[in-house]
C-alpha cells in the first residue's frame, strides 16, 4: 500500500536534532558497471557488476531560523537513521534505513519576498556501517 512521507523522521546520533524538516530526498543505491568487452567481442559490449555498492546522498530540507544555531559540524561520522511512517498503525516496528554517514554540505537559504527561508543539509552515507533497510513488522 502506498503512503505519504508524513511522520517520517531523521535521527543523527551525535549531532542530534537539526530543526523542523520539510522534506527528505533519500539516497540512490547503485553498483558501477565494469566493461568486459574484448577484441573478440561482437554485437554488444559486455559488463559485470563492480564488487562494491555505493549508497548516494541524503538531502534534507529544513526550515531555517535566525534565532537558533541550526548549522551543524561537518565530517563527523555518525549513525544516520531515517524512520518511515508505518503503513499499519498497530505494527510495533517502523521501517528504517540506518547506516553511518556525515554532513557533507550545508546550504544557506535563498532570501526572497514571500518565501520561507529553507536550508539544505546533504548527508553522505560513508559505508563504515553499511546502510541497511529494516521493513515494517508486527513485533
Amino acid at each position: 500500500m502506498a503512503d505519504t512521507g508524513t511522520g517520517a523522521t531523521l535521527t543523527l546520533a551525535t549531532t542530534g536534532a537539526i530543526g523542523t524538516i520539510k522534506s527528505m530526498k533519500l539516497p540512490e543505491i547503485k553498483v558501477e558497471d565494469i566493461e568486459t568487452s574484448g577484441l573478440a567481442t561482437t554485437g554488444q559490449k559486455t559488463f559485470i557488476a563492480a564488487d562494491l555498492v555505493e549508497v548516494g546522498d541524503l538531502e534534507v530540507e529544513v526550515f531555517f531560523s535566525t534565532t537558533t544555531n541550526d548549522l551543524e559540524d561537518f565530517g563527523t561520522s555518525e549513525t544516520v537513521t531515517v524512520t518511515f511512517p508505518k503503513e499499519v498503525a498497530t505494527n510495533a516496528v517502523a521501517p528504517k534505513l540506518v547506516g553511518s554517514g556525515y554532513i557533507k554540505v550545508q546550504k544557506f537559504p535563498d532570501l526572497a519576498v514571500g518565501e520561507l527561508q529553507m536550508y539544505t543539509l546533504t548527508i553522505k552515507y560513508d559505508g563504515i556501517t553499511a546502510a541497511t533497510w529494516t521493513q515494517e513488522a508486527a513485533s
